[in-house]
C-alpha cells in the first residue's frame, strides 16, 4: 500500500504499512541479527526455520521472503517454485553465502551476499517488494 507522493520532485512514496519481511534459514545468529537491524528501519520482520517457511509466508502474509540458501540448490528451488506458487506470492530474495559465482548463479532471481551491508540489503529488499508478483485471480486460482 502506497500513498502519494510526498515530493513530487523527488518521487518518494511514503508507505502506509510497513513491508513484511520473513527471514528463512538455519543460521540463528544471521536471522536474529538481520531481523534487528531491518526491524530498527520499520520492517515487519519475522523468522522462521527452512522447514516452515510456507506456513509462514501465509501467516505473516510476507511481502519479500530472505530464504538462505543451503548446499542443496534442488531443494531450494523447489522452495522458491512453492512460494512462487501462493495465491498472493511474495518476493524471494536469495540469500547466499558464497563467492562472487554463487550469487550470479541463480539466474532470474535476485540474490544477495550474506552479511552485506544492511543498506544494500534494504535496497535489494526494496527493489524485490517494487517487483513482487501481482496475486492471482480467482479463475487462476481455480486451476491450482
Amino acid at each position: 500500500m502506497t500513498a502519494r507522493p510526498a515530493h513530487a520532485e523527488t518521487g518518494k512514496v511514503h508507505r502506509l504499512q510497513p513491508l513484511r519481511v520473513l527471514l528463512s534459514g538455519r543460521d540463528r545468529r544471521f536471522l536474529r541479527v538481520t531481523s534487528f537491524l531491518l526491524a530498527i528501519r520499520g520492517y515487519d520482520v519475522e523468522d522462521t526455520s527452512p522447514r516452515k517457511t510456507l506456513e509462514a509466508v501465509e501467516r505473516h502474509r510476507a511481502d519479500v521472503v530472505l530464504l538462505e540458501t543451503d548446499a542443496s540448490r534442488t531443494i531450494a528451488a523447489r522452495k522458491i517454485a512453492a512460494l512462487q506458487a501462493l495465491a498472493n506470492a511474495p518476493s524471494v530474495l536469495l540469500v547466499v553465502d558464497g563467492d562472487d559465482d554463487e550469487e550470479q548463479g541463480w539466474q532470474g532471481l535476485p540474490a544477495v551476499k550474506k552479511w552485506t551491508p544492511i543498506d544494500t540489503l534494504v535496497e535489494q529488499i526494496e527493489a524485490a517488494a517494487r517487483n513482487r508478483p501481482a496475486p492471482l485471480s480467482e479463475i487462476e486460482r481455480a486451476y491450482l
